[in-house]
C-alpha cells in the first residue's frame, strides 16, 4: 500500500498534485488549514479514481499540530511513499513595512514547519525496500533570485531550496529522493495575502504559470528523478544569468522592467 502526504492540498498547486496522485498512490494524506477546502479536494480525487483519501488539518507554524499530523500517520498507515511540501504563503512588502508576526508566519510555514514535518515522517520513508520514497519540496524561482520587497519570502525559499541540497545528500544511501520544484508566479491564491492590489499579479501576466502545468512537471520530476525544476524556462535562464553577473543581476532585477511589486 502506498501513500502520499501532501501539504497545502487545500486549493492551488496542491490540489492539482493530489488529483494527478490518485492513480498512484493507494492513500492520500491531505494536509492544510482549511478543513472544507481539504474536503473539498478529497472529492475532486475520489472523482479520479482515488482509492482512499484522509484529510487532516495541520498548521505548519504550530508545533504540536506537526508532531500529531506525524503521530496519526505513523499509527494509521506505517510509511509514507511520498512527501510533497507544497504549502506556504508570503508578503510583498519592504521588511520596514513587515511586522513580526508576518515575518514569524512566513518562516514558520514556508521553512520551519516544513523542515520539522520532513522530520517527523522521514523516519516512516527511509531504507524503504524496492521503489524509492519521494520528498518533493516546492521552492520557489524567489529561492534561486531574491527581488525587492520579498526579504522574509526569498529568506524561506532559499532556505528551503538548501534543505532540500542537504537532505539529498543524507539520503542518498537511504532509499529517498529529494527534488526541488521552483515555481515562477502561478494562478492560485497565494496573491490574495502576498499581493492584496493585484499590482504585482497584473505586472508579470505574460510569465504567470497554470499550477496544473506546475503540477504534471512535478509528476514528471518524481517519474524521471529530476533534481530540479525551474520554470518558466525565462526566469529559469535569468537565475542562472544571476549567478554568473551577479553585478549586473541586481540592476536588472530592481528595475521597473523586472521588479514588478
Amino acid at each position: 500500500m502506498k501513500t502520499a502526504v501532501i501539504t497545502g492540498a487545500g486549493s492551488g498547486l496542491g490540489r492539482q498534485i493530489a488529483i494527478l496522485s490518485c492513480p498512484y498512490y493507494d492513500n492520500l494524506v491531505l494536509l492544510g488549514r482549511n478543513s472544507d477546502r481539504l474536503k473539498q479536494t478529497a472529492q475532486d480525487c475520489f472523482k479520479c479514481g482515488a482509492r482512499q483519501v484522509f484529510t487532516l488539518s495541520c498548521d505548519l507554524t504550530q508545533e504540536a499540530q506537526i508532531e500529531a499530523t506525524g503521530r496519526w500517520i505513523r499509527s494509521h498507515l506505517g510509511s509514507v511513499d511520498l512527501l510533497v511540501n507544497n504549502a506556504g504563503l508570503g508578503y510583498f512588502k519592504t521588511l520596514l513595512n513587515q511586522d513580526f508576526s508576518e515575518i514569524d508566519r512566513t518562516l514558520s510555514t514556508d521553512l520551519a514547519g516544513t523542515i520539522k514535518l520532513t522530520r517527523a515522517l522521514l523516519p516512516l520513508m527511509v531504507d524503504h525496500v524496492g521503489e524509492a520514497a519521494d520528498i518533493v519540496n516546492v521552492a520557489s524561482i524567489a529561492g534561486k533570485v531574491a527581488t525587492a520587497k520579498t526579504t522574509t519570502y526569498a529568506a524561506a525559499k532559499f532556505g528551503l531550496v538548501g534543505f532540500s541540497n542537504a537532505l539529498r545528500l543524507e539520503l542518498k544511501r537511504r532509499n529517498v529522493r529529494v527534488h526541488t520544484i521552483n515555481p515562477g508566479p502561478m494562478d492560485t491564491n497565494f496573491f490574495n495575502i502576498a499581493d492584496p492590489s493585484g499590482k504585482y499579479l497584473k505586472g508579470v501576466q505574460n510569465f504567470v504559470i497554470s499550477s496544473d502545468r506546475v503540477a504534471w512537471l512535478t509528476r514528471r520530476a518524481i517519474e524521471q528523478n529530476l533534481r530540479e525544476v525551474n520554470v518558466p524556462k525565462v526566469m529559469a535562464l535569468g537565475a542562472v544569468f544571476y549567478q554568473i553577473f551577479p553585478r549586473l543581476g541586481d540592476g536588472l532585477v530592481n528595475s521597473p522592467i523586472i521588479n514588478r511589486k
